[in-house]
């Protein structure tokens, strides 16, 4: 079709060229000189054509531009809604130090050890027995120093006239751990650079040697105690127990002034059960975001289930490990926790660990204990979450720490969580399950994973995700960063 049309233009500009020529000769009645000829018979026509073309070659860059723009324009905002505008992240909080008491190590270093050493197993109790009269699988602290608890608890209690909590052997093993946790940590968050100078402060005040026109120095800000025990802890327990590790906290350095007042039922602080530490860091998560009010907490989560009573309870349940019952838990025991506080205030303790960045949760529609084929996509979805509230990319994550168990529906769950969230971590090497190691033991067993998930992400300087899926309902997912990156 281009070649006819070529064909017809050329016609015409010959054509008309030529006619209009000889259409003048013949009007004039004269004879045309040879320039004439060549004029009009073949330099007009060629001179009509080139114009034409250079028009049409014009016209052709002039349409093409508009339209190009346009698509450049398009490009240009199809590329920004492709790539997504990252909001700021959300304040996260600093782990300015962990503690752990395990069956497998009094500091996290040893723990991490025993673990990499394929060390840490549950063994034969020498003490307990099952309803068969067989010694139960456990996982015992070698230690806990419940003995000289006692008898140091008992002269406290007498001097400030308080009753007997009445607590039984397990109780007693799980106050010695937490005794030995809060005073690592409480003497820890004393190293606080503004707490010395605010100390002595206040002790020229006391004895009238503060000038009238003195600096006010800053004090740090106040320590929450936040300590979790199991459901079996009766509310003068707890309290009791309380009392006792604000006392021990004071006695490793921190001043009584500066403990904030204790959580009760129904504050935001206290968890919405006994042994809930996700929604404690959950609620301490959702505070730090303000910057007018600093952070600093402690939270403990103590439990021992090495006591004929606890034993019992367990066996009544049907939930406890024997022969013939392979999917029961195996009773663990220890204490576990971490210093939280803001990046401020962790800068001013010296400390730089990991930074919780994110956690969020989930709730099982029915108990993992009793699903025989698990669909239920809740841990998935907090993984989910909290790896897109960090915009963290999964291939990013080193290591997986839980508080998963030796339980063939929990170990299933977290592989089926780590195979779509991070399918390129070794799952020997890579995913630390506490449970299957240390026992199962309530919060203990994910507040010691936390503090893994801490040192491990300061040595391999990458992202890790701490999972809790041991319980039959709740569902966790927390994502830790080195404090380089947060």
């Amino acid at each position: 079709m281009h070649w006819l049309r070529n064909v017809a233009l050329t016609t015409a500009a010959f054509g008309g060229s030529w006619g209009g020529a000889i259409w003048f000769w013949r009007e004039t009645n004269r004879m045309p000189a040879t320039s004439e000829l060549v004029l009009y018979l073949l330099v007009l026509p060629v001179v009509l054509l080139s114009t034409w073309w250079l028009a049409r070659k014009a016209w052709a860059r002039v349409g093409a531009g508009a339209p190009a723009a346009a698509g450049a324009g398009d490009v240009a905002q199809a590329a920004a809604a492709e790539t997504p505008a990252y909001a700021p992240l959300a304040p996260g909080l600093s782990i300015a130090a962990s503690a752990v008491r395990a069956p497998h190590g009094d500091t996290v270093a040893e723990l991490r050890a025993a673990l990499a050493g394929n060390q840490a197993r549950p063994g034969l109790d020498s003490e307990l027995y099952d309803d068969d009269g067989y010694p139960i699988l456990s996982a015992r602290l070698k230690d806990a120093g419940d003995s000289a608890l006692r008898e140091e608890l008992d002269l406290w209690r007498r001097a400030r006239q308080l009753d007997d909590p009445r607590l039984d052997q397990a109780q007693w093993r799980a106050l010695a751990a937490a005794s030995a946790v809060t005073a690592e940590l409480a003497a820890q968050a004393s190293l606080h650079a503004d707490l010395g100078p605010w100390q002595q402060q206040q002790q020229d005040r006391q004895q009238g040697r503060l000038a009238p026109n003195a600096a006010i120095a800053p004090a740090p800000p106040s320590l929450h105690l936040l300590p979790l025990w199991g459901e079996d802890w009766k509310p003068q327990q707890r309290e009791l127990a309380l009392q006792w590790l604000r006392h021990v906290a004071t006695e490793a350095g921190w001043p009584q002034a500066l403990l904030a007042p204790s959580p009760r039922d129904g504050d935001s602080a206290a968890p919405a059960t006994a042994d809930d530490a996700g929604a404690v860091l959950a609620t301490l998560l959702e505070q730090c975001g303000h910057a007018s009010r600093p952070c600093l907490a402690l939270v403990i989560a103590a439990g021992s289930h090495m006591s004929d009573a606890a034993i019992n309870r367990l066996s009544n349940q049907n939930a406890l490990y024997t022969a013939s019952s392979p999917q029961g838990r195996i009773p663990g025991e220890g204490a576990a926790g971490i210093l939280l506080a803001d990046a401020a205030t962790a800068s001013a303790i010296g400390t730089e660990g990991a930074v919780l960045q994110a956690l969020h949760q989930g709730r099982r529609a029915a108990s993992a204990d009793e699903v025989r084929r698990d669909t239920d996509s809740c841990l998935t979805d907090a993984v989910h979450q909290a790896l897109q509230a960090t915009q963290v990319d999964g291939a990013a994550i080193a290591l997986v720490a839980a508080d998963t168990g030796h339980r063939t529906s929990r170990v299933t769950e977290l592989m089926h969580v780590v195979t779509a969230a991070a399918p390129q971590l070794d799952p020997g090497a890579d995913v630390v399950s506490v449970g299957a190691s240390c026992g199962s033991c309530g919060a203990v067993t994910w507040l010691t994973a936390l503090a893994l998930a801490d040192a491990e992400a300061q040595e391999r300087a990458a992202p890790v995700l701490c999972i809790s899926n041991e319980d039959p309902y709740r569902r966790y997912a927390a994502l830790l960063r080195p404090a380089h990156a947060a």
